[in-house]
């Protein structure tokens, strides 16, 4: 007894059903019952989507007719095999290499197109009968007779990604410390991320919520230097998901009408929110409005129908905030099965797991299919190494299974790795290069023998060569030369087996535009890429000669010479330098994607992993990262890299990393237990570490900087657009211009307006002979030059900044307003200056018992304070104190926003100090001048004078005032202390200024320093425009004020990235720094990750945007000059000069080496060397400043 079972895709109902016994009966005699021996009665058993039929039907002789029929009859079968005894005789899968062998577009192609066609019509058959899919039809109908059609392209952004970090604090004693621990960390987050995190005294921890990792390393810094000792315990990352993020690669694509044809069509989906194509690196993102499978197929099958191929890389869910642990996907491959209690025996195995394991049903493991895909949370005891391990030593034994660890099971288990983006954009351009090799191998060895006999033999041996007068010969038929029946054949394989990628490419883009409901406008103003040109010339030509062929045959033969006008060896030769063009554009485009895969690279393959045996770590072993988990803990050796970001635990001495492939910057960064350290970057240190992986591959900075650069990309620049409307009518014009220079032509030539002796072909008169100069016309005009002038170069400049530790968020648009930049806007702490103040004078207004209060009173107001300068006073306060502090007698403290600080002094009931005892200070004041102009309280003559002198000297004021009315005999404040801090520039400000006020950018300084320490600062720096005694809260404003100053002016603004962001958002371009910013802020364009010198990224980033955009606008320049160039002289206008004229032929090569130029011109870009680097300067000795005390 045999059975024969096939599993088919689309079997939705009951009809369907019908029809499959339909199918089968045409074939056997189907019965209910066991069939009979030996005669054709069968059994058919269905369910879900699984067909088997049982019988002796001799069903591997008749494998191949039944599928067809089902095919025919519009099923999709899947797969299929054929039991004898309940074992496997065969099946689809032992045919599988050779499929996949076909399946890559290379020669005889036109196969793919057939069976193609074959799917559309099977697909059409199954409408027919199906009712799920006919209502599912009337649905989609219904859904696109309500799409409103919009000119606006949307460009997909990357949705914020933010990660939960936990830390250990030890030190913390009561709620002072929490406090403390607190107020330093809002400095460090801001004042509006307080909610983002928690401090939990009794279990001495932290959890924050950070838009960045490089924060994490800040934190530790900032926490520690409170006298704690902080540590990270792990980083996880924080998922958003309501609408789904898909990610495809979309091959096929040449020029920027392909882009625009697949937006265009995209873009009337109703489930589509958001969508952006890049041409360089094939890769298309789109927002969808759920995750539904549904959706996700229309949306392939919409692309596809343009034309294109559509691979889906990723799909995942955005704008839902979780804090849990990420889950785990993973696929395993197991070998070795030989029965059916084998996958059962595999899938007990897992179920074992409970709730913790979540097989993914639609793809469960059998004899046939020998894959297990299922989703974990990873913990201490569940980790992808005890799968492996556990699978490969399983045993069935009768009551179940058992895991023997001396003894290997009959399993050998593979865990298949994800494919990665930069992977499938790999294999993608290998296999168009591939293909487009092999159209060139098969196209020259047709090239050779058509010059032979097109060119040598017609036109450079003289007429009385014997092989010239053998192949002008008239044969066969009428008085058709020898030589146009060779050129015949030599041209038809080409036309239909080698051209023919043109051809369907065009045919489906002519078909997308028409069977899909666009205006009559789109039909006719806006159709067609080059694909469409390369297909109408070379069609033009192989028809017309056909035509030629025909008018010959018709005609006896009048002498040993017979008619060879024909245009067959234009159609090999067009094919030939099309591919050679197309070949080189495509290597060209690959490696101008190389930029981003360079950093993808950067990323170790491998991991040393250790085990923690108490407090040592033993038995290293070499394992794929793909076999890491978080937690996980590591080795890194000299020389080595992190393979995922991690936490360091374990280390004898502070090592040094070299994280300049990250950041640009050159100094080598110093860590300590506790720090994160990030993948991509180097020990360089002479001992190893061991550290613990906080997060796997795709969550690691780098990865985050990857896709930071490459949604980017997405951005179209305002010249990019420009570039689509040109190439979007670009088609249409250049098909009229042919048809207006053939009918023009014709005209003159008809009219007799032209002489006979223009007239060099021997049939066709003036009609073919005016056809070479529109055949001309279509092939030398070029969109692809124009189309690819902006995109290419925008993608070596992204992928430079990167390198040189600039993160272009903003892509194009903010490229081309950065390269037109002509006013830039700075903040001063942290971004002119080094952001580190410290308190170099001071000066007491009283005796000792002032003294005792004043920093009393200045310690706890600045205790709650989250203003830069709170650490500053703070670490005065400690330098000064002489064992008078007590605990915190201001508890509740009172922000002034832009003045200062304001707080009651409450007394405990059981205070031991009899001077606070007796005095009793009531208030505490500390701030600013305009806060002491506010209470009224004057200065004398002296005071004023010193803090005129410290404003001199660039220094910040920090007055402290108390209310005392036991002490003054009034309640009035009265000044107490008097300090001035002072924030060292950045050594690389000056000379950065310099050099952007010689590039005439005018550079401002935006401050909310009083005036006077604003312009001895801007006089030290050399800006000579400032606004001072701003409040946080009015930059913005001082931008817009700005900009009515400077009518047309393109306005960039510099800050730390979070005070600053409504400025920067307000502004034409945001430069963000990373020591105050996250990746992803989406305030900022541009992020420059330097923390050293960030300045000198800021002059990268203006001359790198200059430099790009220089570049675009002449790939632009030249590609719109060739083509109007061009186009009149293959239009003819210089014939009459000598006959001359541009062969069809000539034509195609101008235009192949068009478009190459421009991607080599982009390329070129590579070469590029930034104007500064950090060497240039030099950090000045770190010198402990000691505050100096002034009496007057």
């Amino acid at each position: 007894m045999e059975a024969f079972i096939l599993y088919l895709s689309n079997i939705h109902c009951d009809k369907c059903e019908a029809a499959i016994i339909k199918t089968l009966s045409h074939f056997y005699s189907i019965v209910e019952s066991s069939p009979t021996a030996h005669t054709k009665e069968i059994t058919v058993d269905i369910h879900d989507n699984q067909v088997k039929i049982s019988g002796n039907g001799n069903f591997q002789h008749n494998t191949k007719r039944i599928i067809k029929s089902f095919e025919k009859s519009g099923f999709k079968v899947m797969s299929w095999e054929i039991l004898r005894d309940n074992r496997i005789v065969v099946n689809s899968d032992m045919n599988l290499e050779m499929e996949d062998m076909n399946d890559h577009d290379g020669f005889f192609d036109l196969v793919g197109l057939y069976q193609r066609f074959i799917t559309s019509k099977s697909d059409k058959k199954h409408l027919k009968y199906c009712k799920v899919c006919q209502d599912k039809q009337d649905t989609k109908h219904q859904s696109e007779s309500d799409i409103s059609s919009s000119d606006t392209i949307v460009v997909v952004d990357s949705l914020e990604k933010e990660f939960r970090a936990s830390f250990l604090i030890k030190g913390m004693t009561c709620s002072a410390c929490v406090q403390t621990v607190s107020d330093t960390l809002s400095s460090i987050l801001g004042k509006s991320a307080e909610s983002n995190f928690s401090i939990n005294l009794i279990q001495q921890s932290l959890v924050a919520i950070i838009p960045n990792k490089q924060l994490v390393n800040k934190i530790i810094d900032g926490v520690n230097d409170l006298g704690f000792e902080c540590s990270l315990v792990e980083v996880l990352p924080v998922q958003r998901t309501i609408n789904t993020k898909v990610t495809a690669i979309i091959g096929g694509m040449t020029c920027a009408a392909c882009v625009n044809s697949i937006q265009s069509m995209v873009n009337e989906l109703p489930f589509v929110l958001e969508s952006g194509v890049n041409l360089v690196t094939k890769t298309g993102q789109f927002i969808l409005a759920s995750s539904d499978d549904s959706n996700i197929k229309t949306l392939q099958e919409t692309i596809e129908d343009c034309g294109f191929d559509f691979k889906l890389i990723e799909q995942e869910n955005i704008n839902y905030t979780s804090n849990k642990v990420k889950p785990r996907t993973i696929n395993i491959k197991i070998s070795g099965m030989f029965c059916d209690q084998c996958p059962e025996l595999i899938m007990n195995y897992l179920s074992n797991y409970g709730d913790a394991v979540q097989i993914q049903q639609d793809n469960l493991i059998s004899l046939t299919s020998p894959y297990i895909k299922f989703t974990y949370i990873p913990s201490e005891d569940i980790t992808v190494r005890k799968f492996l391990y556990e699978l490969n030593h399983l045993h069935a034994t009768t009551t179940g299974f058992e895991i023997m660890t001396d003894s290997p099971g009959p399993f050998e288990c593979e865990l298949i790795k994800p494919v990665s983006i930069d992977e499938q954009v790999k294999l993608l351009a290998k296999r168009e290069v591939l293909g487009l090799a092999i159209r060139l191998i098969v196209a020259t060895i047709f090239v050779i023998p058509t010059f032979i006999f097109g060119i040598i033999a017609m036109s450079l041996l003289p007429k009385s060569n014997k092989f010239r007068i053998w192949v002008e010969e008239p044969i066969w038929v009428g008085n058709v030369s020898r030589n146009s029946w060779i050129l015949l054949i030599l041209a038809t394989p080409i036309y239909f087996f080698v051209a023919d990628t043109f051809h369907r490419k065009a045919f489906k883009e002519i078909k997308s535009l028409w069977f899909h409901k666009n205006s009559f406008t789109a039909r006719l103003l806006r159709f067609g890429s080059m694909n469409l040109l390369m297909s109408i010339g070379t069609s033009v030509a192989y028809f017309a000669s056909i035509v030629l062929i025909g008018l010959s045959s018709r005609q006896a033969p009048m002498s040993d010479m017979g008619f060879h006008t024909t245009y067959f060896d234009s159609v090999v030769f067009l094919t030939f330098f099309l591919l050679i063009g197309k070949l080189l554009q495509s290597y060209s485009k690959r490696k101008t994607a190389d930029a981003i895969t360079e950093l993808a690279n950067l990323q170790e393959k491998e991991a040393t992993l250790v085990e923690k045996f108490g407090n040592q770590y033993i038995n290293d072993t070499r394992v794929d990262i793909e076999l890491l988990e978080v937690g996980d803990y590591i080795k890194i050796s000299t020389g080595e890299s992190p393979p995922v970001d991690c936490v360091i635990v374990e280390t004898l001495t502070t090592v040094e990393f070299d994280e300049s492939a990250l950041t640009g910057e050159s100094t080598p960064v110093k860590h300590l237990i506790g720090h994160q350290i990030f993948s991509g970057t180097v020990n360089i240190s002479s001992n190893s570490i061991i550290a613990k992986v906080t997060s796997l591959e795709s969550d690691s900075l780098l990865s985050q900087i990857v896709n930071t650069v490459r949604d980017g990309q997405l951005r179209k620049a305002p010249m990019e657009r420009t570039a689509d409307l040109i190439t979007g009518s670009f088609v249409p014009v250049i098909v009229l211009l042919s048809l207006i220079t053939w009918i023009i032509w014709l005209s003159l030539g008809y009219s007799g307006a032209l002489p006979d002796s223009y007239l060099d072909i021997d049939i066709g008169g003036w009609t073919v002979w005016s056809l070479e100069f529109a055949i001309a016309v279509i092939v030398i005009a070029c969109p692809c030059g124009i189309g690819l002038a902006a995109p290419t170069a925008l993608f070596v400049g992204s992928g430079l900044a990167a390198k040189y530790g600039i993160l272009a968020k903003g892509g194009g648009v903010a490229f081309q307003d950065g390269a037109n930049t002509n006013v830039v806007c700075f903040d001063k702490t942290g971004t002119l200056t080094k952001g580190e103040l410290t308190i170099t004078d001071y000066s007491f207004v009283g005796e000792d018992l002032v003294k005792k209060f004043a920093v009393q009173v200045t310690r706890d107001l600045e205790i709650a304070s989250n203003h830069p300068l709170a650490k500053a006073v703070r670490s005065f306060v400690e330098k000064i104190n002489s064992g008078t502090l007590s605990g915190n007698k201001i508890p509740q403290v009172e922000t002034i926003p832009g003045k200062g600080l304001k707080g009651q002094v409450i007394l405990h009931p059981e205070e031991t100090d009899t001077d606070w005892n007796e005095y009793q200070p009531e208030e505490a004041i500390l701030g600013n001048e305009k806060l002491f102009q506010e209470y009224n309280i004057e200065l004398t003559s002296k005071q004023q004078e010193l803090i005129t002198t410290w404003k001199h000297e660039r220094k910040s004021i920090i007055l402290v005032g108390l209310k005392c009315h036991k002490l003054y005999k009034d309640n009035s404040f009265h000044l107490v202390l008097m300090m001035a801090a002072r924030d060292d520039i950045r050594p690389e400000t000056i000379k950065i200024i310099e050099f952007l006020q010689r590039q005439n950018i005018e550079c401002w300084m935006i401050t909310g320093d009083n005036q006077l320490t604003a312009e001895a600062i801007a006089k030290e720096i050399g800006i000579k425009n400032i606004v001072s005694e701003v409040l946080p809260d009015e930059k913005e404003l001082q931008i817009k004020r700005i900009r009515q100053l400077k009518p047309g002016a393109v306005i960039a603004m510099v800050g730390d990235g979070i005070n600053d962001a409504p400025a920067m958002a307000s502004a034409d371009v945001g430069i963000a720094l990373s020591s105050g910013a996250d990746l992803a802020i989406t305030s900022s364009d541009f992020i420059l990750l330097n923390k050293s010198f960030p300045l000198i990224s800021l002059v990268t980033l203006f001359d790198l945007s200059q430099t790009v955009f220089k570049r675009v606008k002449f790939n632009f320049g030249w590609s719109l000059i060739y083509n109007m160039i061009g186009l009149p002289i293959a239009a003819g206008v210089i014939y009459p000069y000598k006959n001359s004229r541009l062969d069809p032929v000539w034509a195609s090569a101008a235009m192949a080496l068009s478009s190459v130029s421009v991607v080599l011109s982009s390329l070129a870009l590579k070469f590029y060397k930034p104007k500064f680097k950090g060497s240039d300067f030099k950090f000045e000795d770190i010198q402990v400043i000691e505050p100096k005390e002034i009496c007057i």
